[in-house]
């Protein structure tokens, strides 16, 4: 058996970028220190703000759900709003409604539901019919953001919670540089700012990597969704997921340095990169960087090519 550093009871887990032996209790300190050092990071909440929060029924948002929950829960007047969206895939997001539904029953939290057949008149299982040849990520990832930015303005929230953990965000930061694409990095979240009509991001999971996540998930007996999305080996954000769980494995606290990195180059490249002068989309109202956001350039290209 080994002991846990900090009190001498069983280790359940090795941190590997600390050297760290943890027992359950010192697990869970660990872990939700790091969440509401993020959330404090975000700014603070006045009474009558509502946090609306993006979920899945995956582990990294049913986990952030609960810990925003039990944050917020004994703060009279702050009201928590988890949305879901339903990308229509056929014997998957079923899955994820129904495990979210039960979370939120549990937690006595009311759960706001949009639909991308109602929203965008495709499910993702028309669109790639519709459109084989693109990669799928593409039209969930542009519909999901507007969706839920949609939904948590309908409600009035101030905030909305996304549930990437560590590896996501040292990815998308990884992916970004080997793209050249020095402004998207610079755009990234968490946001301290809103823009008109988008409502603030938050990251509260950022530095807390996807196995801390999963762990943190079992010892809570929550019940998620464990299937992967049909569509996501399509994506390409998953070679360099791969790449960042080898880089990890070689040197452990990578993802930490890359992150680290990133977030002390924020203030030069946001004084760099202004932020994008957005304008309300002709056809739908969203703030859009054209005269036609992407949401409905999308949507315009399923409707000629399901003629």
């Amino acid at each position: 058996m080994i002991a846990c550093d900090r009190c001498g009871k069983p280790s359940i887990i090795l941190v590997r970028y600390s050297g760290q032996h943890l027992c359950e209790e010192h697990f869970r300190d660990f872990f939700e220190k790091r969440v509401s050092k993020e959330i404090r990071a975000s700014g603070k909440m006045q009474k009558g703000d509502k946090l609306a929060i993006a979920v899945s029924g995956g582990k990294d948002s049913m986990v952030m759900l609960r810990l925003l929950h039990n944050i917020f829960h004994a703060r009279t007047g702050i009201g928590i709003h988890p949305i879901i969206a339903d990308e229509g895939i056929a014997g998957y997001r079923e899955k994820g409604i129904e495990a979210t539904e039960k979370e939120c029953r549990s937690l006595d939290v009311s759960l706001e539901l949009v639909s991308f057949k109602e929203m965008f008149g495709y499910t993702m299982d028309e669109a790639v019919a519709i459109d084989p040849d693109t990669v799928p990520c593409t039209y969930c990832g542009v519909f999901r953001r507007q969706a839920l930015n949609r939904i948590a303005k309908k409600i009035g929230a101030v905030k909305l919670a996304f549930g990437h953990n560590l590896n996501d965000t040292a990815g998308s930061v990884l992916m970004n540089i080997c793209r050249g694409d020095v402004e998207r990095l610079a755009r990234l979240g968490p946001h301290e700012k809103g823009q008109p009509g988008l409502v603030r991001r938050i990251l509260p999971l950022r530095t807390v990597p996807e196995e801390e996540c999963a762990l943190y998930a079992i010892i809570e007996e929550m019940e998620i969704l464990v299937d992967e999305c049909p569509y996501a080996y399509r994506a390409h954000r998953g070679e360099f997921v791969k790449l960042m769980a080898e880089l990890e494995d070689v040197t452990p606290g990578t993802r930490h340095s890359i992150l680290s990195s990133y977030d002390k180059l924020r203030e030069p490249l946001k004084a760099c990169f202004e932020p994008a002068n957005l304008i309300d989309c002709e056809k739908c109202g969203e703030p859009s960087m054209a005269s036609i956001c992407k949401a409905c350039e999308l949507i315009e290209k399923l409707d000629k090519l399901a003629k």
